[in-house]
């Protein structure tokens, strides 16, 4: 197993794998730019719900995170992916990323990989962003009631 982080660094977040794979963010997170040494690529929910997620590049969508349909870069089966309120597991073929937000904002993100994983830095910052994305789609959701309970 591997052990990866995501930083916060000069307003993206920056993953310490040894390359220069970031993402970057609108403040509502309802999309973001993730940059890797092999492209650039538009991450987005794929509906109102933030539930799936997807990576679209200059080919198409190599990258999709949706709990009934999924589908990564390279060989393989059928990828699962599934989301918490804390963080995350995609799963395919017995390899497997486990996302972990921290508890506290600005803390940084523990991704643990075991097995093989085509476009990790890609994969690895989707999954990051749709449970980030979540978890703003919340607080805003939250801040809207606790606004329209004040007034």
């Amino acid at each position: 197993m591997t052990a990866l982080t995501v930083r916060k660094q000069d307003g993206a977040f920056v993953l310490d794998s040894g390359s220069r794979a970031s993402l970057r963010t609108g403040w509502t997170w309802r999309c973001g730019e993730i940059r890797t040494g092999t492209g650039r690529w538009t991450v987005e929910p794929t509906g109102r719900r933030r539930t799936g997620f997807t990576a679209r590049g200059e080919y198409g969508v190599p990258v999709r995170l949706d709990p009934g349909r999924s589908h990564v870069p390279g060989p393989g089966g059928v990828a699962r992916w599934l989301p918490g309120h804390c963080g995350g597991e995609l799963v395919r073929d017995g390899h497997r990323l486990a996302v972990r937000l921290p508890g506290r904002r600005g803390g940084p993100i523990r991704v643990d990989v075991t097995g093989e994983w085509v476009e990790l830095e890609l994969v690895v910052l989707t999954a990051c962003f749709a449970l980030m994305s979540q978890r703003r789609r919340r607080t805003l959701i939250m801040m809207a009631v606790v606004s329209g309970a004040g007034g």
